[in-house]
């Protein structure tokens, strides 16, 4: 879908960073995740525009935000990325949404720059190193990028997908999700699968931090790997874990099934914060 909003571009070590707001109120970024896009969140920022300033961009290197040569992804670099955006937005503080590996930057944010978080939503972030059967899945990753150097990334990305739960016509039923352009794909198997399934965030100091923190998981994701993280996340922060309709995008493809539980979720951190 197309967005009313305005586009602007702020250059962040090396990188001409590509966002776009819209509304007016208090600041709510949404950070993509491994597809790397923010259009995926065009439907959410259309509807909290009326009582928030809603904003998103294109992660480092990954659609309209491009840099001379290609590197592994660095998670606080990215981190200092959402800081620089938010400044830029002229906003001292941002409610931080993030799915997925969009999940895992945002805990970097509230683990290293707390004072910029007002509150920050988890939807399946990762965190693969917390859960108990991370041996299997470090193996599971290695495997498929044995895959992607010996067949090519499209065929680690097919069997990658398996994975993914929920996403059968009969379960879905929602709206085709905008796919990342290849080049997303294809850096993301070059520089970012290892990272985003090795790298362990910073739990115990965002805890330690005093973060407001929110967790969802999909219910069709049932077991999934991603979906499970959420659980060793709770066990951490002991903060608000919520299941959520739909699957690991129904942000976008189920956006009005969705959108009341993003409310209420946002409703029930302001409520904690204020009473703490």
């Amino acid at each position: 879908m197309a967005l009313d909003a305005t586009h602007a571009i702020i250059h962040n070590e090396g990188c001409d960073l590509h966002y776009c707001y819209k509304g007016t109120g208090p600041l709510l970024l949404f950070v993509p995740g491994g597809n790397g896009h923010g259009r995926q969140f065009y439907q959410l920022m259309d509807r909290f525009a009326d009582r928030y300033t809603c904003a998103t961009f294109d992660r480092r290197q990954m659609t309209a935000s491009q840099v001379a040569v290609n590197k592994i992804l660095n998670p606080y670099q990215q981190a200092r990325d959402i800081v620089a955006i938010i400044k830029a937005l002229g906003f001292a503080k941002a409610t931080i949404f993030g799915s997925s590996l969009g999940g895992l930057l945002t805990f970097v944010v509230a683990a290293e720059y707390p004072e910029i978080v007002e509150h920050m939503i988890s939807h399946e972030g990762a965190s693969f190193p917390l859960l108990p059967d991370y041996p299997q899945v470090f193996e599971w990753t290695l495997s498929l990028i044995d895959m992607c150097n010996e067949k090519g990334w499209e065929a680690a990305h097919a069997e990658f997908r398996k994975m993914f739960k929920g996403y059968e016509p009969a379960k879905d039923g929602g709206v085709p999700r905008m796919k990342p352009e290849a080049d997303n794909t294809i850096n993301f198997w070059k520089n970012e699968l290892l990272v985003a399934t090795t790298f362990r965030p910073d739990l115990d100091r965002v805890k330690k931090n005093g973060v407001s923190v929110g967790l969802m998981r999909g219910v069709l994701s049932e077991d999934a790997t991603y979906a499970r993280c959420t659980y060793e996340q709770e066990k951490i922060l002991e903060c608000e874990r919520w299941d959520v309709p739909g699957h690991h995008t129904a942000f976008e493809t189920q956006c009005d099934v969705f959108l009341p539980h993003m409310e209420r979720m946002l409703d029930v951190l302001k409520k904690k914060a204020s009473q703490a």
